[in-house]
C-alpha cells in the first residue's frame, strides 16, 4: 500500500516547509504501522479514505510556485545520472508514464489491495481484481497502452512478451526485457546501466512488491524486445544512460 500516491507534501512543503515536515514523519509512521500491522485492521479504512483524502484536500489549497525540479528518491530509488541522462522531453512515452509510479507498492496485508493496480486490471480487462497475483506484466501493459502501443494478448503472463514486438541483439533503452525465474517470468523496462558493475538498470512492477529501478546482469534476461512504434528503436537507444544510486541487486519478483 502506498500512502502518498497524491503525495500532499509537494504542496505542503514548498509552502509550509515545517508542517510538511510534521505531517511527513506522521505519514511515515503511518505507513510503517499498517505495513507491520499494528494499527488495527479496522483503522485501515479510515486512515486511506479519510486522513489522507483530507490531506491532499487541504495541501491543493495553497497556490504553489513552480518546483524546480520532482522529489529527490532515496535508497533504491535515487539515480543520479553520470553521463548521457535522457531527459523526459526526449524520453519515450511509456517509459515517462513508467516514472510517475516509482515507489507504488502493492498492499501486502492480503486483506486489501492497491486502488492503482486495481485500476490497472480493470483498464486490461483481467478477469481478477486483487494486487496478490505477479503483476509485473500488468504494470508493462499498462505503460504500453497509456502509449497507445501494441501490448501482448496475455499481458499478465511476463514470458508471453517474448512473442511480440522486434526481438533486439542488445538491450536498448526503453525496451522491454523478459527474464525466467522460478515458477514463471518477470519483465520490465530497461533504462540504464549502472556505472559501477555494468549491470542493467531496470524500471519495472512486482520487484520487491513495488515500482522500483533494480540492477540486473544483462545475461539473466531471455530476450530483450521492442514495443515501440517503429519496428527498430532509434541508433542512439543502444547508448543505455549511465547511472548510479541503484542498489536493489537481489529483489524478489514473485
Amino acid at each position: 500500500m502506498i500512502l502518498m500516491n497524491e503525495n500532499a507534501l509537494r504542496y505542503l512543503a514548498v509552502k509550509l516547509p515545517y508542517l510538511g515536515a510534521v505531517i511527513s514523519l506522521l505519514l511515515f509512521v503511518l505507513q510503517w504501522a499498517l505495513d507491520y500491522h499494528i494499527i488495527p485492521l479496522q483503522y485501515h479504512f479510515i486512515i486511506t479514505c479519510l486522513v489522507l483524502p483530507g490531506l491532499a484536500h487541504i495541501g491543493k489549497k495553497f497556490a504553489q510556485p513552480e518546483l524546480a525540479e520532482g522529489p529527490q528518491l532515496t535508497g533504491v530509488n535515487t539515480l543520479l545520472a553520470a553521463t548521457s541522462q535522457v531527459t523526459q522531453s526526449n524520453d519515450l512515452p511509456w517509459i515517462i508514464e513508467a516514472k510517475k509510479h516509482i515507489g507504488l507498492r502493492e498492499n501486502t496485508s492480503k486483506t486489501a489491495h492497491n486502488p492503482t493496480i486495481l485500476r490497472w486490471l480493470k483498464s486490461l480487462k483481467a478477469w481478477w481484481a486483487e494486487d496478490e497475483t505477479a503483476w509485473c506484466g500488468t504494470f508493462i501493459a499498462w505503460c504500453l497502452k497509456q502509449a497507445g502501443i501494441a501490448y501482448p494478448k496475455h499481458w499478465y503472463r511476463a514470458l508471453d512478451y517474448v512473442n511480440y514486438g522486434a526481438r533486439l541483439y542488445k538491450p536498448a533503452y526503453g525496451c522491454v526485457a523478459v527474464k525466467t525465474r522460478k515458477g514463471g517470468g518477470h519483465v520490465c523496462f530497461v533504462v540504464g546501466r549502472d556505472q559501477r558493475t555494468g549491470k542493467l538498470v531496470c524500471l519495472g512492477g512486482n520487484q520487491s512488491n513495488m515500482v522500483c529501478y533494480a540492477l540486473y546482469a544483462e545475461s539473466e534476461f531471455e530476450e530483450f524486445r521492442w514495443y515501440g512504434k517503429t519496428s527498430r528503436p532509434a541508433e542512439h537507444r543502444y547508448n543505455l544512460p549511465l547511472m548510479s544510486g541503484v542498489t536493489a541487486n537481489q529483489v524478489t519478483e514473485a
